[in-house]
């Protein structure tokens, strides 16, 4: 038996995107933030949400980047399923080459310690051999490392969960796009998709979910960034167009500069440039 529909989603809000003071990151590695508590409803709206599928498209089995906030994010779905979080290095975050700092994600061990009830081990899955470079990465750069991953990952967990028909990917804005270009077989991180007939940009906000299916042979999106069974709807939108880092401190000024500019126009704020002012 072979992958039949794949999720991947993006994690939930993060706390670092709401303003000072932040919390410190629980895993003491650099920015690796924990989930506001809005964000953790989020994670819970999603696990409802995935839980409330037909039995046959469920997700069977869930992957994470190896980022706090991805695990804490699948965690909600875990405990209603039943299943356990595995790691994955090749949907780690992505970092340009210009960041100062390029953080090494936790491990097994580092997360057990705070997701002892979900989380998996390595023998459930070790892990692709794929791993983002420590130097950082361009976009070409992610978008051939999510294609690396995608040809080492099908062939050995196929093998070694033949059982398997639907997974869940729980990852970043950035690689959640890269990795679901590279699955359709496009060219680039800024191709436009086609969802039963619209066009547009893959759409990345958190907690937000692609749906692909299999069909003949090919890797096919029938959801576009889904977000209708979160409360807040679409947070956080993110694309290759922006040239910061998704979610970093740049983002987020840019994202108050621009609602601030909008506010002072008296115009609505759009939504692709929304920060919560409280939790």
């Amino acid at each position: 038996m072979t992958l039949e529909k794949i999720y991947i989603a993006r994690h939930g809000y993060r706390a670092n995107w709401l303003p000072e003071p932040h919390p410190p990151n629980p895993t003491g590695i650099d920015s690796d933030p924990a989930l506001a508590p809005h964000g953790v409803d989020q994670a819970i709206e999603m696990g409802k949400h995935l839980s409330s599928l037909l039995p046959a498209d469920q997700p069977q089995f869930i992957l994470t980047s190896p980022f706090y906030r991805c695990v804490e994010t699948a965690a909600p779905y875990a405990r209603e399923s039943g299943l356990k979080i595995c790691l994955e290095p090749g949907v780690g975050e992505w970092f340009k080459r210009s960041r100062a700092v390029v953080p090494k994600p936790g491990s097994y061990e580092t997360h057990a310690k705070f997701f002892p009830d979900v989380l998996g081990t390595a023998s459930l899955w070790e892990g692709t051999s794929v791993n983002p470079s420590l130097e950082g990465e361009d976009e070409d750069e992610i978008f051939d490392r999510t294609k690396r991953f995608w040809q080492e990952f099908f062939p050995r967990f196929e093998q070694k969960h033949p059982q398997v028909k639907n997974l869940l990917i729980v990852t970043h804005a950035a690689t959640k796009i890269a990795a679901g270009m590279s699955l359709m077989g496009l060219a680039s991180v800024h191709d436009a998709v086609d969802v039963n007939g619209e066009k547009g940009k893959l759409r990345a906000g958190a907690c937000s979910i692609d749906k692909y299916e299999k069909q003949d042979g090919k890797w096919v999106i029938l959801e576009n960034g889904r977000t209708d069974f979160l409360s807040g709807g679409e947070e956080m939108n993110w694309n290759f167009d922006v040239k910061f880092e998704a979610g970093s401190d740049e983002d987020i000024k840019a994202r108050e500069e621009a609602a601030a500019a909008a506010a002072a126009n008296n115009t609505s704020k759009s939504v692709e440039y929304e920060v919560r002012s409280k939790v």
